[in-house]
């Protein structure tokens, strides 16, 4: 049975829809956008849809549509990047993360979609979301280190695994390396620009891997896109409000979920 094309449109609309809120929300809320994209792949699977190429040709898309969010989302930050001493940091971050990031991905990539990898990952984001308490902010971005840097890479290195939610695992960091809450979230999602980047070009190769309708394709795209850029909105809010930690209880519940799916 395949996923996307069906003789019910309306169906396929629907389907497309759900999977780009689904993107759009879990992009930026710290709850893992890869994490649950392998437990909709397990999900679907179960049911009954056999075609998971054209799933993950289709995220890359969604990514894609999240990735235009951060560029209008942080537009008027997006000139930071060219600014040398922060250029200089997200170098440093996105090296890391690669080395990292690509270190996972060979050794532990054919695990990716076990249930117990995925709980156990879900597991560990809950704990690290619930570590970030009320730390002393003594400092701004221009004030990062070399170690902060450092630190910050393999961090969201780390975030290749699916269920560490890079966002949580990279501000989480920030903050309690005595970067301010609103610094914190800006470095977070500028450093993401790169890795989003690199990611959406790596799994460029499954653009056209399925029979994928464009009407569903635009479809996903646009609510990924517009439900990013509200999930943007609303996690710089909850950050600056301390309700961050709120997003472990919903891990705890993908976690043990994960494990059934």
């Amino acid at each position: 049975m395949c996923f996307y094309v069906s003789s019910d449109k309306g169906l396929a609309l629907i389907k497309a829809i759900f999977l780009g809120i689904t993107q759009g929300l879990t992009e930026f809320f710290p709850v893992s956008s890869s994490g649950h994209l392998f437990v909709l792949q397990n999900l679907f699977q179960r049911l009954g849809f056999s075609n998971q190429e054209g799933l993950l040709s289709f995220f890359v898309f969604l990514h894609a549509a999240t990735l235009f969010a951060v560029f209008v989302f942080l537009a008027k930050k997006i000139p930071l990047l060219f600014k040398k001493q922060l250029f200089f940091h997200l170098v440093i971050i996105t090296v890391v993360t690669g080395i990292i990031g690509l270190l996972i991905r060979f050794l532990f990539a054919q695990y990716f979609t076990k249930n117990y990898l995925l709980a156990f990952c879900f597991l560990v984001n809950s704990v690290i979301l619930l570590s970030l308490r009320k730390y002393p902010e003594r400092k701004t971005w221009k004030e990062l280190s070399f170690k902060d840097s450092l630190i910050i890479g393999l961090l969201q290195g780390i975030s290749f695994f699916p269920g560490i939610s890079r966002s949580g695992i990279t501000i989480t960091g920030l903050v309690k390396r005595g970067v301010k809450k609103e610094d914190a979230f800006t470095l977070s999602f500028l450093a993401a620009i790169p890795v989003i980047s690199g990611a959406f070009l790596l799994e460029a190769q499954n653009l056209f891997r399925g029979n994928i309708a464009k009407s569903t394709i635009i479809i996903g795209f646009i609510f990924a896109f517009f439900t990013g850029l509200v999930a943007l909105k609303f996690l710089k809010k909850i950050l600056i409000m301390e309700k961050f930690r709120s997003f472990a209880y919903y891990c705890l519940f993908i976690s043990l979920l994960s494990l059934f799916v």
